[in-house]
């Protein structure tokens, strides 16, 4: 257990001008408000906050954050208020204690929504203060240190949530030693038998492996000193987690892994670690593939060495890392090496390593949805990158996997918005082309280029895919717009309404009102009950409405031409219906409206033909193929067997309009053995592709035809 004399021992040591009675009284203060509190374990509560302090201390952070350590949970779990916390220390840790604690007391509508709005005032809150998320990141630390004593459900959801979000955030934090504790943490309680597993096997080699590297130290360390170097060399073993994770990718045994040794080689200067590699290679047979340059290719998270793979002795694979003093200091403790301690703030040269952070906050100001919020979030911590070059040599790092739409909205906004092909390489490539290392893109923009909804499946990066949903979205809230103008012109003859109908509606100002009438959030009738006007307007005509806010209802299978009513579907916009439609019939709602509906050239539309013919041999092929001849095509049919020798045949088409259809019909009806064909609106089809497959209609129909065929020859035989 942690005591605040060492806390404030261990600060003294790196910290001397630090002000200790300072962290005393946050101690005093926080076991006060604590007072009477235990944690699950029986413990009191106030050893965790020491804790908490404790692993910021020996990560050498400032005062203001320690405090906070020792702060951060009397606001979420007692009766202090961030004011208390700021009268007595100040604003900078009333912010950074506010930052950290959760929002246990608002009501949220999913245990995702609380979570995805905690991540999201976390993540704002490190943009304007990397402290905020090493405090969470210790927090959670020490909670994974204890879920022992939690119940199996709790232990799960904590412990996938720390591999999900939490160790990958300390990943791009750089602070490397708390994600490998945070995953072999979670490894040991949520995969306990296989962690008992490994684990014995590492001990049964433990001896074996240790000899290995103080050999191998040893040699390393020799051969550059013979150089000249002054270096240092570490033989590290490797973390449970990561050999866990490597047996399960590669689908090999432990005895099949023979990288369980890592060694990193700390020289003087960034010129010395060039000479250091050519020497480690001189001493072993390189592994191809595996050399990486993060000294002039920096990992998003400001992370730098030289990574190589060699073959030792007795085909011993060995991983080496060369690096510098300030390389490794970064490489163990990521941004909290560098945290200056003036004022508690990193220099602007180091917040250009953390970009990602930035980018990671705008996409998060402009999410609503709890679900997509948190799927940026993953997808933004998945840190595996390749390089690429634009035209003009500039580097971008982009997740493994991404396309070029990615690497276009990675440049600009705009760019990606406008963009009609690509060149890799030189060669012109399509938009599902997987970026590899070192290619070069050429982005081709047209000022008349829109985004497709259809670039959603090539995107990877959470920039890309929230660019585009953004556009749309303001898209469609423009349309929104121009349609509640015209429902109110129609509708009331006036283009606003009196305040207290905007309050009667909950809206805030009258373009929130107009984007709801559009949307079908507001009925109509509603609105003319509010403003007091004769519902025998009804149906509105409405004219000038685009052709993308319009749908055709699947029950009726309306096609232009046809009279129609619209009826607004929240989330769908305005579903057509043919007049003659029970749903309209049904008089079950009273907002229907009279629209101009103008297709655009070439769009198709399903409606159904109902068919009877005789039943003779080569009928449905012959009708089918009539079909093809009047340029439309099947989406779906059925067939039934009638009394009298004649069959039903039912089919769902597409058409340009009610002249396309008659001309099908025309075609359908010269076929010999046809008796007669009309529309039928409410086929009962839908052209899904859940409903019963084209080929296995047909083998059952024809299958029924031989049946019929052999029954009746078996008859006359008898």
């Amino acid at each position: 257990m942690s005591r605040i004399f060492e806390i404030t021992e261990r600060v003294a040591s790196y910290a001397p001008k630090a002000d200790l009675d300072r962290i005393n009284r946050a101690y005093v203060f926080a076991a006060h408000a604590h007072a009477g509190q235990t944690r699950i374990s029986g413990e009191p509560y106030i050893t965790h906050p020491l804790a908490v302090a404790d692993i910021l201390a020996s990560l050498g952070m400032d005062e203001a954050t320690i405090i906070t350590g020792i702060l951060h949970d009397t606001v979420e779990d007692t009766d202090v208020s961030l004011d208390d916390v700021e009268s007595h220390f100040g604003s900078d840790v009333a912010t950074l204690v506010d930052g950290v604690t959760k929002i246990g007391k608002i009501h949220f509508n999913s245990s995702e929504h609380k979570q995805a709005e905690n991540f999201r005032k976390m993540i704002l809150a490190t943009a304007k203060d990397l402290r905020v998320l090493i405090v969470k990141l210790a927090d959670r630390l020490h909670n994974m240190r204890t879920l022992g004593f939690m119940r199996e459900e709790k232990r799960r959801m904590i412990g996938e949530e720390t591999l999900q979000i939490y160790a990958p955030l300390a990943h791009r934090l750089g602070i490397h030693w708390i994600k490998q504790e945070m995953e072999d943490l979670v490894f040991s309680y949520l995969e306990t038998d296989a962690y008992k597993s490994l684990l014995q096997e590492m001990q049964g080699r433990l001896e074996g492996l240790n000899k290995t590297r103080e050999r191998l130290e040893s040699i390393i360390q020799q051969a550059l000193e013979r150089q000249g170097m002054e270096v240092r060399v570490q033989g590290r073993m490797k973390h449970l987690y990561s050999i866990h994770e490597k047996m399960q990718r590669k689908h090999v045994n432990f005895d099949d892994i023979f990288d369980l040794v890592a060694f990193r080689v700390i020289v003087e200067d960034m010129t010395k670690c060039y000479q250091a590699l050519g020497v480690v290679h001189s001493l072993y047979r390189p592994v191809p593939g595996r050399f990486k340059d993060y000294i002039a290719l920096p990992k998003p998270n400001g992370y730098q060495s030289l990574h190589t793979a060699v073959i030792g002795p007795e085909n011993f694979r060995i991983e080496v890392q060369i690096r510098t003093d300030a390389m490794h200091s970064y490489a163990e403790d990521g941004v909290a090496a560098h945290w200056a301690y003036k004022e508690g703030s990193t220099e602007a040269g180091e917040r250009e390593s953390f970009k990602w952070l930035k980018q990671l906050t705008d996409l998060l100001k402009d999410t609503e949805n709890p679900s997509e919020f948190l799927e940026n979030v993953r997808l933004d911590l998945f840190v595996q990158e390749v390089y690429v070059f634009s035209r003009d040599g500039d580097i971008f790092p982009l997740p493994r996997g991404a396309r070029p739409l990615d690497f276009a909205y990675a440049v600009h906004t705009d760019v990606g918005h406008h963009c009609i092909g690509v060149r890799i390489n030189g060669e012109m490539a399509d938009f599902s082309t997987r970026l590899r290392n070192g290619d070069q893109i050429e982005i081709m923009t047209s000022p008349d280029q829109s985004p497709s909804r259809q670039w959603l499946q090539y995107v990877k990066t959470p920039r890309a895919r929230q660019s585009i949903r953004q556009w749309f979205k303001r898209q469609e809230r423009e349309t929104c717009v121009r349609v509640g103008q015209k429902i109110l012109r129609e509708a009331i003859g006036k283009k606003d309404v009196p305040a207290d109908t905007l309050k009667r509606f909950n809206c805030e100002n009258m373009e929130d009102l107009k984007i709801r009438l559009g949307r079908g959030e507001i009925p109509i009738h509603s609105l003319l009950e509010a403003t007091e006007h004769d519902k025998r307007v009804l149906p509105l005509k409405l004219k000038g409405l685009k052709r993308s806010m319009m749908h055709a209802a699947g029950c009726c299978h309306p096609i232009p031409g046809d009279p129609v009513l619209g009826l607004f579907t929240a989330g769908e916009g305005m579903m057509l219906h043919h007049r003659k439609c029970p749903e309209v019939a049904s008089q079950g709602n009273v907002d229907w409206l009279e629209v101009e509906w103008e297709a655009k050239r070439g769009q198709l539309f399903k409606t159904g033909i109902e068919v009877r013919s005789q039943n003779e041999r080569g009928m449905l092929a012959n009708v089918t193929r009539s079909i093809a001849d009047a340029s439309s095509s099947i989406e779906d049919l059925k067939l039934s067997q009638r009394g009298g020798s004649m069959t039903e045949l039912l089919f769902l088409v597409e058409v340009e309009d009610r002249k396309h259809l008659a001309a099908v019909l025309r075609s359908i009806k010269s076929v010999s053995g046809v008796v007669s064909v009309s529309r039928r609106n409410r086929v009962g089809l839908s052209g899904k592709p859940e409903t019963r497959a084209l080929g296995e209609t047909l083998r059952d129909f024809f299958s029924r035809k031989s049946s019929s065929k052999t029954t009746n020859k078996k008859e006359k035989e008898t």
